[in-house]
């Protein structure tokens, strides 16, 4: 059985909302409609008459709600998404780093880029969303610094610290190994989805990933 994508889960965690005295019924129409517009548009592209005709409410209705498409963004699609998105960005990786003690480092890597890629690239659209306006919105960029991305830096902060006490990497400052690794990672999603498409495909992405951690492991050098 598929795992659910990102956007699947999503509206559904949209659905399992318990409260009702936060969220009513309409509110609720207004959230699926804009996180389906955010994610196949972009926050900029959709307009607030789009997100009243997909939800079936008046535009004015959305106004009594809300002083503006920026509000919605804030007041309600952010909260949703960060509670919902760290949960889900996590759930693997904790999987992969369930038994790193009896994994080399590089098998690590390998797996997290993988799953990570693959996450990326199958809910590209609605996880443009979070990124895409953590750029223009602090609240945002914020709650996934504090959720997300603090959670992964601890794991593997952590992973570099017992590797390098088990004399498998070298000992050098984990947060600057983290960062070398994370940016890698940032680099072969940047050169796959935006940057040089074509240029990457011409080799697998099961290859990209292993030449990726090869040169993280070995560098570019040629060694005497």
């Amino acid at each position: 059985m598929n795992k659910p994508s990102f956007e699947e889960g999503l509206l559904q965690y949209v659905e399992d909302l318990k409260d009702e005295s936060e969220m009513t019924e309409k509110q609720r129409s207004i959230l699926r409609a804009s996180i389906k517009l955010f994610a196949e548009k972009g926050f900029h592209a959709s307009s607030t008459a789009e997100i009243a005709k997909e939800a079936g409410v008046a535009e004015g209705t959305i106004f009594r709600h809300y002083k503006s498409k920026k509000d919605i963004l804030l007041a309600v699609v952010a909260p949703v998404l960060v509670k919902f998105a760290g949960p889900f960005i996590l759930k693997d990786v904790r999987e992969i780093f369930r038994e790193q003690a009896k994994k080399p480092f590089a098998q690590i890597a390998t797996e997290l880029y993988r799953n990570r890629l693959d996450m990326i690239v199958t809910n590209e659209k609605t996880i443009r969303i979070l990124l895409q306006e953590a750029f223009f919105h602090d609240e945002i960029r914020e709650a996934l610094i504090a959720t997300v991305f603090a959670d992964i830096k601890a794991m593997m902060q952590k992973l570099i610290e017992d590797k390098i006490i088990a004399k498998e990497l070298r000992p050098l400052p984990p947060e600057v190994v983290f960062r070398a690794v994370l940016s890698s990672m940032v680099g072969l999603v940047l050169f796959r989805q935006v940057l040089d498409s074509d240029d990457y495909g011409k080799r697998s992405d099961e290859e990209q990933v292993d030449y990726t951690v090869d040169i993280l492991m070995n560098g570019i050098a040629l060694k005497g």
